[in-house]
């Protein structure tokens, strides 16, 4: 240690040996003399002080270009976040414009499903309303009896008689509804999302059980259709064993073009779409056979298509040809005769208004009702009548008591049925009312 000691002082001492300065004032010399250590401190200085204008001067030289440099950055590093930000902006711009379609799409979806929906139960509950009411009428049918008032063996056989089998099996029908309503459905694409889009899946699962639902409810509204047809069909079945033409009684449906069959919700034509017009065009169709439904079940109420005795009774005389039972000879029978206990209710067979409650020579006490669609019910032979002219009355109703007034020979009630003028046998309106509608 003190070897390097003593090398380190004699490199100083060489290059830093002392030194005296003189100089000359008026004519005296004058010298300084400058110790090791002081040339040390002076050397020191002066090399600061050269390493200070060495810096300022490189400083000086280089500062505009180092702040130029960082100018250049900070702008890059701006750039650079303002395109990041401007991404960011794009994406959220591109959610929220998803968001938009799903959402107008959704909305769209649930209000033609609900306005699908509100259309088919107000429909199914009309129907059922209808069906209800006719359910009624066939049960008050059915247990008003046959002409004997006897219960039928079989309650179906005529019906299985007068319908024929079907051409089409049920399934191969609802396989064939099922296909077109698939193919409807099909035709309501969305296609206004960019390609390959992210909810271009999502959409599609939607627009996938949207178009599920539209096929069930376009078979719900096929099979109301379907049982509106059928339940009409019966009716008019009625009315043909009856030996009535339909057709003079019910006008038939007008729904060759279903364009004139016009109604059902407002729909704005913005959010209507291709199979949203065919339901309703079905829809359509449907409510003008329920319309024909409804007007078939006003009709059969005015059908007179019961007995005019519910209680026990015994048929004595049919209508047609006869032997006169009180001077034997042939004469014309436009009713039936049926015996029963003395006063005995006797019933209006359908709902009408009484245009006739007094005497009428050969027929006794009487009961005359107008069931309106031109047919009329005549209750004769009656012990009194519980009814005034212009009283309304429904099926059933009790008009009068039987008797045996007029030109009779025992207590029983002569029933006639009378269509636009004619007699009609009330026997086959009886059997008609009693058979058919057990179905």
């Amino acid at each position: 240690m003190s070897r390097k000691s003593g090398r380190v002082k004699r490199i100083v001492s060489r290059f830093f040996k002392e030194r005296q300065i003189y100089h000359r004032s008026d004519g005296v010399v004058h010298f300084i003399s400058m110790s090791t250590k002081t040339q040390i401190a002076l050397a020191t200085v002066v090399g600061a002080a050269l390493l200070w204008v060495a810096y300022a001067s490189v400083n000086v030289v280089f500062k505009e270009q180092i702040i130029v440099a960082k100018e250049r950055d900070s702008r890059i590093m701006e750039l650079n976040y303002g395109r990041q930000l401007l991404q960011q902006q794009q994406a959220y711009s591109d959610v929220d414009t998803l968001n938009q379609v799903m959402e107008r799409e959704y909305n769209a979806t649930v209000a033609e499903f609900a306005n699908r929906h509100d259309t088919l139960k107000q429909m199914v509950e009309r129907n059922a309303a209808i069906t209800g009411e006719l359910e009624a009428l066939s049960k008050e049918l059915s247990n008003a009896g046959a002409p004997t008032g006897q219960k039928p063996a079989n309650a179906n056989r005529i019906m299985i008689d007068v319908i024929p089998a079907e051409p089409t099996p049920r399934q191969s029908r609802l396989s064939a509804l099922r296909k077109e309503a698939v193919r409807e459905a099909r035709q309501r694409r969305s296609d206004f999302l960019p390609k390959n889009s992210p909810a271009q899946s999502k959409l599609d699962a939607m627009e996938q059980a949207a178009a599920d639902l539209y096929v069930e409810q376009a078979l719900l509204l096929a099979a109301l259709e379907e049982r509106t047809v059928e339940v009409a069909k019966n009716m008019k079945l009625v009315l043909a064993s009856a030996g009535v033409n339909p057709s003079t009684l019910v006008s038939p449906a007008k729904i060759r073009n279903v364009t004139l069959a016009q109604g059902g919700p407002f729909i704005a034509a913005e959010s209507a779409d291709d199979y949203d017009v065919d339901f309703y065009k079905h829809a359509n169709r449907a409510s003008v056979l329920i319309d024909e439904l409804a007007s078939m079940k006003n009709i059969m109420e005015s059908v007179p298509l019961s007995s005019p005795l519910t209680v026990r009774r015994r048929f004595t005389s049919g209508y047609g040809v006869r032997r006169d039972p009180i001077n034997g000879r042939r004469s014309n029978h436009f009713g039936i005769d049926f015996a029963a206990a003395w006063r005995a209710p006797v019933t209006a067979t359908a709902n009408g208004v009484v245009k006739f409650a007094g005497v009428r020579s050969g027929f006794g006490r009487t009961v005359e009702i107008d069931h309106g669609n031109g047919f009329m019910t005549r209750y004769a032979h009656l012990h009194r009548h519980t009814v005034k002219r212009g009283q309304r009355v429904n099926l059933h109703d009790k008009i009068g008591e039987l008797g045996s007034s007029g030109r009779s020979t025992g207590p029983h009630v002569h029933y006639e049925i009378i269509y636009k003028g004619k007699a009609r046998n009330p026997q086959r309106f009886i059997e008609a009312g009693r058979y058919v509608f057990e179905s």
